[in-house]
């Protein structure tokens, strides 16, 4: 057992907080800070219609793309900076891998609905 000067036996705690707080973060913000950013930058919608009823339809924007990428981009710079601060470095790294482990797997799904088409037969 290690003292209060350090160890691994006080990293418990700051991970389950980090793990929890990342994983609301991906499930309950990422997806409508994407779609603010979608709203704000104009980005056009994906049509619903499932692919193999499509005709022909323009490309995706990159903007489109942008915009799922921009959080990811924001949040992993200031986890590594928080991670700086040793208080806090447990709980950051945690968190912000999880955020983007999360949120990968959020806009998978999504995008996959978007970019498929989404209709029942």
């Amino acid at each position: 057992m290690t003292g209060k000067s350090g160890g691994s036996g006080n990293a418990l705690m700051p991970s389950v907080v980090g793990v929890v707080a990342g994983g609301a973060l991906a499930v309950i913000v990422y997806f409508p800070v994407v779609a603010w950013l979608q709203n704000v930058l104009d980005v056009p919608e994906l049509t619903p219609v499932p692919a193999q009823f499509r005709g022909d339809t323009a490309p995706i924007s990159m903007w489109y793309w942008a915009t799922w990428l921009i959080p990811a981009l924001v949040v992993i710079p200031t986890g590594l900076a928080l991670s700086l601060w040793r208080r806090i470095r447990v709980f950051a790294l945690v968190s912000t891998a999880t955020f983007v482990l999360g949120s990968v797997a959020v806009a998978a799904v999504v995008i996959s609905f978007e970019t498929n088409g989404f209709a029942p037969d």
